[in-house]
């Protein structure tokens, strides 16, 4: 479905929403990469504390990974 977009708003051309989600994606893997990198190493200390924060970076970074692939895909 077309809905007219008035001139005010900016839109990206196809390729800059491409970069994007290619830098969205990376970030993404980067976020879930240091989670789970800080989560075994809390292990392995027995630190058990801040988990919760860490488990919260790593389902943002698998957010920002899944949505970024679909958006690639179309």
């Amino acid at each position: 479905m077309n809905f007219p977009i008035p001139d005010f708003v900016p839109v990206p051309s196809a390729e800059i929403m491409r970069t994007i989600s290619i830098v969205s994606l990376i970030i993404g893997i980067c976020i879930v990469g240091a989670g789970l990198l800080f989560l075994f190493l809390n292990k392995k200390k027995g630190k058990e504390k801040k988990e919760t924060v860490l488990w919260i970076f790593i389902g943002v970074g698998a957010l920002l990974i899944v949505n970024h692939s679909i958006q690639l895909l179309f």
